[in-house]
């Protein structure tokens, strides 16, 4: 184990939740046939969770 401890704030951030989010609308929206629907959800959610932890660093 090294000697720096990494909190996940410093490397979570808008755009990787954006990201991260946006990549799994869209395996579930292939799993469900509905690519674009999926994507949109999955990259608002993107956006309300990287905000909340933006709000909270």
């Amino acid at each position: 184990m090294s000697n720096s401890q990494h909190k996940i704030s410093d490397f979570w951030s808008m755009g990787t939740a954006i990201g991260l989010c946006g990549a799994i609308g869209v395996v579930l929206g292939s799993l469900m046939d509905n690519v674009t629907l999926w994507l949109c959800i999955g990259a608002g959610v993107g956006v309300v969770l990287g905000a909340v932890t933006q709000k909270n660093k």
